[in-house]
């Protein structure tokens, strides 16, 4: 069977995680890969031996030997680049979030439906094992009717001082609370109706990086639950990890708590300091990648080489986008926003 020709736009950190896995994948053949800084994709091409790169993203989806491509440019530089690859007639699949812009949302899904093409959005801890679990015991039951959610997502002040250049163009929020509110849509099967959000600009505006700090928000749902999320990007570097990831829900006839990011399967202690290893999102088994962020982007593959829908859709993202744009006007005025 001949193999399905990827292209990768965008060879930052997670673009590297999609080359580890379309070459790594018996079903797919990275023809080409691309980013801004020709440095970056020259190192990355070589890396994974592929003799295509260069920077002109158009250019890679002129190429009839790619049928689909990953898109893990910046969070704000996914809108366009879709467009294009929808209209070239790739299948795409998109790091979160699917744009920053309900406009750009709706844009997208529509462009997707017009052509056919196949189109997921990256809400990896839908493979995420305890989470599915957990989405399981509650279709089951067992927890009742879900009353509140309490989950947070932080990431250390690293994220946006060092490991994002371009944290300034986007936002915990967009960044972190995507994941969030994807992951609540999943384990509830239920919309957010309305929010109410606050949110401060004061430690790293002084940094010179003019981004929130953190947004802290309620969402009512459509079922009569709540949630209460928490997204910031100020958490001290000391941190034995670079996320802090804490779930806890609540149901009328019992409760779950998942602690995915400080759960101690592993600690390692060095002249480095304490640190609490990924065990279980991308880690790397006899040279293989493996994890539920490796395992979403290998289920895009499947869909691709065997003609299946995606179990993440680009009206998904655009789900969590129109709870975003709501979050966000809620910390500008103050008020309740119900989510368009």
């Amino acid at each position: 069977m001949s193999k399905v020709g990827f292209g990768l736009i965008g060879c930052g950190i997670w673009g590297h995680m999609h080359a580890r896995v379309y070459t790594a994948s018996p079903s797919a053949r990275l023809v080409a890969v691309c980013d801004q800084d020709p440095g970056r994709a020259a190192a990355l091409a070589a890396e994974f031996g592929v003799s295509g790169h260069g920077t002109d993203w158009r250019a890679l989806l002129a190429r009839p030997d790619i049928q689909a491509v990953g898109i893990a440019t910046p969070d704000f530089a996914h809108g366009e680049i879709a467009l294009a690859a929808i209209e070239a007639g790739k299948h795409v699949l998109i790091e979160k979030p699917l744009a920053t812009t309900v406009e750009e949302c709706e844009e997208i899904v529509a462009a997707r439906k017009a052509r056919g093409v196949k189109l997921m959005v990256d809400f990896h801890n839908r493979w995420n094992i305890p989470f599915v679990n957990l989405r399981r015991a509650i279709a089951e039951g067992q927890l009742g009717s879900l009353m509140l959610l309490n989950i947070r997502l932080n990431d250390t002040r690293f994220v946006p001082t060092r490991m994002l250049s371009w944290a300034a163009k986007s936002s915990p929020l967009q960044f972190l609370g995507s994941h969030v509110v994807d992951l609540i849509h999943f384990l509830s099967e239920a919309s957010v109706k309305r929010v109410y959000s606050v949110s401060r600009s004061v430690v790293l505006k002084a940094m010179g990086i003019d981004t929130p700090d953190f947004f802290q928000s309620i969402l009512e749902l459509s079922t009569g639950g709540t949630a209460v999320v928490e997204n910031c990007w100020i958490v001290d570097e000391h941190a034995p990890s670079v996320w802090d990831f804490q779930s806890e829900i609540i149901g009328s006839k019992g409760s779950a708590f998942v602690n995915a990011s400080h759960h101690r399967m592993a600690e390692l202690y060095s002249e480095k300091g304490a640190e609490l290893p990924d065990v279980s999102g991308a880690a790397e088994l006899y040279g293989k990648p493996v994890g539920f962020a490796v395992a979403s982007i290998q289920h895009f593959v499947d869909c691709v080489v065997n003609d299946k829908p995606p179990i993440v859709t680009g009206e998904d993202g655009l789900a969590v986008a129109r709870v975003l744009a709501a979050v966000e006007q809620s910390a500008r005025t103050g008020l309740p926003v119900p989510v368009a």
